[in-house]
């Protein structure tokens, strides 16, 4: 098909005779009479349903940078690097082994013999059968310490039919130690594939039981291996719930015999809030008081990254949810003090839970900064972790999304911008990325757009235009369009600067891209802002 610059046709003609969207336009750098083409291929692709089929929708989960309402950004579940950190660091099951137990040790469990070997297994299933409560008990024992190994036989262990007497011996009200070992076997089993059959073999009315028992042994492994179960999926998650775990493991939480207590009930609350989609609101408002109350009132590390968790998963959602955790008096403060933690892995989760806040609407946002928070975010952006820098240029981007207050607020820390702009230009590429973003929504706003500039964000801008995201890409474009509109207002030279940045050049070369709002953005810049004579730099557009 012939490629034509000078296009008169109507719209409407258009669509009848290409009515599947096969019409290629010219994608060629285009002079004045160009626009007309832009212009009535919008207008076909407005008929057609408008723009947003081209590219994914992000309006739910980010933050774009086109205007205050829509700029915010949240995460996309499991999308973003830390997730996979998350999911290393932060395990959404946990096997009991011999020597993580913390206060069941093996000794105290009368393991003085060697420990069985595999092809034991169906002989020891039987004794799970007998009718002695102490030939049950060392029979749960032993299968319990053949699944406490490194590479637990769980495959084995369930195909020998050890589920259906396991969940039994959890009934066994005379003996707790009987009661404990099963649960411990269980535990093992559902951290691994074989969750489901855990469940389907009854396991889960039981162990709810057992987190009212008179041992705190029991209770508090019961509460692991609801928390294995509740980790695995959403919908083994809502199950568990469905089933009355919450309030007695609140209540475990509430009042712990032990700290190893509190700490698995706490990790379990943490697995029950965890998931997409997102736990119910009831939920939600029901554990987030003691939640606070523990973050505020805890001294153990364990229990606090798990109680930041927590909270991250509970306002990874809408400004409703979000209100959950800021209607809770004194919590932002206390996450905000957490970032200048020792640990890391604390750190990670207090910054994903005001992250989140931060995704929320302008008053949500403001409390964070009211908080003081910006101070600790340049020792962030600097932490040898490339997870929490990158976090940290998450944030920043989600409050340079903010009112024109909160954007002066963010220029107004030293040295906090710059370093921005440092990962921009010389960042690794999850970072870079993150980045992009914050300048980007940065130079959104007009009122700011030259203190951007004098800080040097148009080179780095330029870099990104040849990133493979094309959403990044888009908003980086549109950054780069509010500089220069910025600098036809004001009568200044930043089209020059764009242009000996080697952005001019990058601007002709996403005409060729392949995504048609690139393409379209690209031309829009092009025309307004370094416009072609009338076809003089294109033999094809009939110059002379």
């Amino acid at each position: 098909m012939m490629r034509m610059a000078h296009v008169t046709c109507l719209c409407l003609g258009l669509l009848a005779l290409d009515p599947a969207g096969a019409l290629d336009f010219s994608r060629a750098r285009l002079g004045r009479s160009g626009r007309r083409t832009e212009r009535c291929l919008r207008s076909v692709r407005n008929l057609r349903g408008g723009d947003s089929g081209e590219l994914p929708d992000r309006k739910d989960t980010f933050k774009q940078g086109m205007d205050e309402s829509s700029a915010r950004r949240q995460r996309e579940d499991w999308a973003i690097g830390l997730r996979k950190k998350e999911r290393e660091d932060h395990m959404s099951k946990r096997r009991n082994t011999l020597n993580q137990a913390g206060n069941l040790t093996a000794s105290a469990h009368g393991e003085t013999e060697p420990p069985p070997g595999l092809s034991d297994l169906p002989r020891l299933v039987m004794d799970l059968k007998a009718d002695g409560v102490f030939e049950r008990y060392k029979a749960a024992q032993n299968i319990r310490r053949l699944l406490s190994i490194e590479n637990p036989p769980a495959a084995t262990t369930v195909e020998v039919g050890a589920l259906p007497p396991l969940v039994e011996a959890l009934k066994q009200e005379q003996s707790s130690e009987l009661q404990f070992e099963a649960a411990w076997a269980l535990t093992n089993i559902a951290s691994t594939d074989f969750t489901k059959q855990v469940v389907q073999s009854g396991a889960v009315p039981s162990l709810i039981k057992l987190l009212s028992s008179s041992s705190a042994d029991v209770r508090e492994q019961a509460a692991w291996c609801l928390g294995n179960i509740a980790g695995d999926c959403p919908d083994l998650r809502d199950l568990v719930l469905d089933n009355g775990a919450l309030d007695p493991i609140l209540q475990n939480v509430q009042a712990p015999a032990t700290i190893s207590l509190l700490r698995n009930t706490v990790w379990s609350l943490s697995n029950l809030c965890r998931g997409k989609p997102a736990v119910r609101t009831e939920v939600a408002t029901k554990v987030t008081p003691l939640l606070a109350q523990v973050l505020m009132q805890c001294q153990d590390d364990d229990t606090l990254i798990d109680t930041c968790w927590a909270l991250s998963y509970i306002t990874d959602g809408d400004n409703e949810r979000i209100d959950i955790l800021v209607q809770q008096k004194q919590v932002v403060p206390v996450l905000v003090g957490y970032l200048s933690h020792r640990s890391a892995q604390l750190i990670a989760p207090a910054l994903r839970t005001l992250g989140n806040i931060v995704t929320g609407n302008d008053e949500q946002t403001q409390l964070v900064l009211d908080s003081g928070i910006l101070p600790n975010m340049l020792n962030l952006l600097q932490h040898p972790k490339k997870a929490l820098r990158k976090e940290a240029c998450w944030l920043i981007s989600n409050v340079a999304a903010g009112s024109k207050a909160q954007i002066s607020m963010l220029l107004d820390e030293p040295r906090l911008i710059p370093e921005v702009l440092q990962h921009l230009a010389w960042g690794q590429w999850e970072v870079r990325e993150e980045a992009a973003w914050a300048i980007s929504n940065l130079c959104m706003s007009k009122d700011h757009v030259v203190q951007a500039v004098q800080m040097g964000a148009i080179r780095p801008l330029c870099e990104v235009l040849t990133a493979s995201d094309p959403s990044l890409v888009l908003v980086v474009l549109n950054a780069l369009e509010s500089i220069l509109q910025v600098s036809e207002d004001q009568g200044l030279d930043y089209d020059e600067r764009i242009e000996d940045c080697e952005g001019l050049d990058k601007l002709e070369e996403l005409q060729g891209h392949k995504n048609e709002d690139i393409y379209i953005k690209a031309v829009q810049i092009l025309e307004r802002y370094y416009p072609a004579n009338d076809g003089e730099d294109d033999p094809a557009l009939g110059g002379d």
